[in-house]
């Protein structure tokens, strides 16, 4: 641990905390939607006590209390340490990382075309990164690109709610996220990701939805380490580390989310789906 790290860690808590961002509670306009941003900033603010207790502050344990206190359950506190652990094998990434991914945007910014990526991501990346190769890259430093990656997790987690209509099919979000885990499994000697058939491909876009899925930080940089990996011994081990981690929180929330059922927001409203036939009725 270098001078600099306890104070860019304590920095990287006090992001968690204040997440998600809020001009979105500004936007709330129903009661249903200012409860769910309140319930977003209590699971950042224990995340900020998780990462201050693993990283900055010895012999204090936020998530063992609270599951004493019965704020959470044992499976959330399991939830939540896996997710500060991605956090911090994402961080660490970055660092390695960020130059890759100003790279990448540089040469979007000079190509109309993306058949330098690799085969695998070839014919999607355009959608996702061309919008943003147009306009001028916005970090000057690896810390501001892993702090924007946190804000795309929170606030769009959140800003769903304020769609006038989001549904999330927790069977294919479950299906989806159990594809991209045997990914990473693949994955595991070199980080690089399996190039997918075509029956494949398809089925992962049906289980994401694809057509609500648009262009993200963390997609930019996963694209960039997939590209720079086999020339970086350095950025390898980080990405290993990062895909470990991802892949035991993505196994953990699928075990998690069995019993749950689907959901949607509509017209500011939390509906879930009944057990028989699969409505949609009010939470």
């Amino acid at each position: 641990m270098n001078q600099k790290t306890p104070e860019i860690y304590e920095q990287i808590a006090q992001l968690i905390a204040s997440l998600p961002s809020e001009r979105l509670l500004q936007q709330a306009k129903t009661p249903a939607q200012i409860e769910e941003w309140h319930k977003a900033r209590q699971t950042q603010l224990l995340l900020a006590e998780c990462w201050k207790s693993k990283w900055l502050v010895k012999e204090y344990y936020p998530l063992e209390e609270a599951v004493k206190r019965q704020e959470i359950s044992q499976r959330k506190a399991e939830l939540m340490n896996c997710c500060v652990n991605e956090y911090k094998a994402r961080w660490e990434l970055c660092e390695v990382a960020e130059k890759y991914v100003k790279k990448l945007h540089t040469e979007l910014q000079n190509t109309s075309y993306v058949e330098h990526f690799p085969g695998a991501y070839a014919h999607s990346s355009y959608k996702f990164f061309h919008q943003a190769s147009l306009r001028q890259y916005p970090f000057q430093s690896a810390y501001d690109l892993f702090a924007e990656t946190l804000k795309e997790d929170a606030d769009g987690s959140f800003s769903v709610c304020l769609e006038p209509y989001y549904d999330v099919p927790i069977k294919k979000w479950r299906l989806a996220a159990k594809q991209y885990t045997q990914l990473l499994e693949q994955a595991e000697l070199n980080g690089i990701y399996p190039k997918l058939r075509d029956a494949e491909e398809q089925k992962l876009k049906r289980n994401l939805v694809w057509h609500k899925v648009g262009f993200s930080w963390i997609g930019m940089l996963q694209l960039a380490c997939q590209i720079e990996v086999k020339n970086d011994p350095l950025l390898r081990k980080k990405l290993l580390a990062y895909n470990d981690s991802l892949q035991e929180a993505l196994s953990l929330a699928v075990t998690a989310s069995r019993p749950l059922p689907s959901w949607a927001w509509h017209k500011g409203e939390l509906l879930c789906t009944h057990k028989a036939g699969g409505i949609y009725g009010k939470a």
